[in-house]
C-alpha cells in the first residue's frame, strides 16, 4: 500500500508540475496571458476535479454519486427535509438541469419523494425519505466523514480559516462579476 500512496503522491506532484508548466508557456507565447492570476485558478480547477473524484470512490460502495450524496445532505437538512428543486440547485452548486436529472436517480432509488407544492401547483417540493436519511447518515459516519478529515488533517486550523476565507472571497468577486456583466466584456 505504501508504494500505491507514493504513485498517488507523484501523480499530485506531476500534476502540479504540469499545470505550472502550462501556465509559464502561455505566458511565453501568448501575449497578455495573465500567468499569476489564472495560475491560482487552474490549481482550484484540477483540486475541484480531484476531490469530485475522491468522493465518488468514496461513496461508490453505497451506489450513490457524490452529487446524489451532497443533495441528500442539503436536502437533510432543511427545515422538515423539504425544499424544492431551484433552491436545492443553488445550494448544492449544481445546474437546474443536471439538478434534475439527480433528483431523478434518487427518486428512483427511494431517497427522495416529490410532490406538488400546495401553493404553486407548477412548482415541486422534493423530501427526502427516511432511508434517504439513513444512506446519508450512514455515508457520513462510514466514509465521508472520516476521510474528509483524514484529507484536511495536513491543514492546521489557521490554513483552514485561510483557504475558507479566500476561497469566499473568490466566490463574492465571481458572483459581483457574474451579476454586474463585467465578465467578457
Amino acid at each position: 500500500m505504501p508504494f500505491l500512496g507514493l504513485i498517488r503522491l507523484m501523480n499530485g506532484r506531476q500534476r502540479i508540475i504540469d499545470v505550472n508548466r502550462s501556465s509559464d508557456r502561455l505566458t511565453a507565447e501568448l501575449e497578455g496571458y495573465p500567468s499569476k492570476e489564472i495560475k491560482p485558478l487552474l490549481l482550484l480547477r484540477l483540486a475541484d476535479r480531484l476531490l469530485d473524484s475522491c468522493f465518488t470512490r468514496m461513496l461508490s460502495t453505497y451506489s450513490i454519486s457524490a452529487s446524489e450524496y451532497h443533495t441528500l445532505a442539503v436536502l437533510d437538512v432543511c427545515d422538515e427535509g423539504t425544499s424544492s428543486p431551484g433552491v436545492l440547485s443553488e445550494l448544492v452548486g449544481q445546474t437546474k438541469a443536471n439538478t434534475t436529472r439527480i433528483l431523478e436517480l434518487l427518486l428512483a432509488k427511494k431517497l427522495i419523494k416529490k410532490k406538488k407544492n400546495i401553493m404553486d401547483g407548477r412548482k415541486h417540493d422534493i423530501t427526502i425519505t427516511k432511508s434517504g436519511r439513513d444512506c446519508v447518515k450512514l455515508c457520513t459516519n462510514s466514509t465521508v466523514g472520516p476521510d474528509t478529515k483524514s484529507m484536511m488533517a495536513g491543514f492546521s486550523s489557521s490554513q483552514l480559516q485561510d483557504f475558507e476565507s479566500l476561497l469566499s472571497q473568490l466566490i463574492l468577486v465571481l458572483d459581483d462579476k457574474s451579476r454586474d456583466g463585467s465578465f467578457g466584456s
